[in-house]
């Protein structure tokens, strides 16, 4: 029991690190390996340059099954091909791709995947109803009306919803009415994705207006330090006149003194001599 009691704990020499250690393939990078792989390239491609930079040699000098045959210390050396343009990874169990994502395509897609699953609108499929940036026509990014076509579809939206109530009121069961609900949608996407093209400017706007607040507020704490220097330095300036009118003071205080002191050293003289003619008078008398 006692024993058991003096034991130490099994964590007392665990050293823990607040960070993650790093891969055990970072002891592999050395000097000797870097020189064992430059050999081992340079007697696969028959390379005799001795100034090459091995680190910086392409890894596609050897083939698949040539590094498949080099040790293991030796394979972590030689990275990976980056992906092609349009090719597939995964990042976190997400599918992504070198040029990136179209994330709008894909919500689109999931859309008229569940209207066809819900039989709502089964052939819908979504289509740009303006300019890309992407095509050949001289309409660029920059020079393209967003708010004029905004407009035009938020018109169309409202014409489209009021053919749509003719034709309910008329016939429900109707299969133009499908058709105007596919248009509606259609334009509600192209809108959708049209305000999506102003989240650069937003997020630039954003950034605008923070900036104008930081600058504002350090502003406003420069002029409230100028401020309390000017109240500091009126405290100081009347600390000074209080020293100066209090010198004055002792000044005059003294002055004063030295009037009386000569005033009374006056009268004493006067007194000795009336002192001294008195008795000079009483020794004749």
């Amino acid at each position: 029991m006692a024993d058991a009691q003096n034991q130490p704990p099994e964590d007392e020499d665990l050293v823990l690190s607040f960070f993650p250690d790093p891969p055990p393939f970072y002891k592999h990078f050395t000097a000797e390996n870097l020189a064992r792989l430059k050999d081992v390239k340079k007697e696969a491609s028959g390379d005799n340059d001795d100034n090459r930079d091995a680190s910086t040699a392409p890894a596609t000098k050897l083939s698949a099954e040539q590094i498949l045959a080099l040790p293991t210390e030796l394979r972590y050396l030689i990275p990976p091909e980056p992906p092609a343009d349009d090719e597939d990874f995964h990042v976190f169990d997400v599918v992504a791709k070198a040029k990136g994502t179209d994330i709008f395509t894909k919500n689109m897609e999931f859309l008229a995947n569940q209207l066809g699953l819900e039989e709502v609108l089964p052939d819908w499929s979504y289509e740009r109803l303006y300019p890309s940036a992407d095509t050949t026509e001289p309409t660029t990014s920059t020079s393209l009306d967003r708010q004029n076509y905004l407009f035009r579809f938020l018109r169309s939206i409202l014409l489209s919803y009021m053919s749509l109530l003719g034709i309910v009121a008329v016939d429900p069961a109707s299969e133009q009415k499908d058709q105007k609900l596919k248009d509606i949608m259609t334009l509600v996407a192209n809108m959708h994705a049209l305000i999506n093209e102003y989240r650069p400017h937003q997020a630039r706007q954003t950034l605008i207006e923070r900036m104008e607040e930081q600058v504002r507020r350090k502003r406003e704490e420069v002029e409230g330090v100028r401020r309390m220097g000017e109240k500091v330095r009126e405290v100081l300036g009347g600390f000074a006149r209080l020293d100066l009118d209090a010198g004055r003071d002792g000044l005059r205080g003294a002055k004063e003194e030295s009037e009386q002191v000569v005033l009374r050293s006056e009268d004493e003289v006067r007194r000795e001599m009336q002192r001294a003619m008195w008795e000079g008078l009483e020794e004749i008398m």
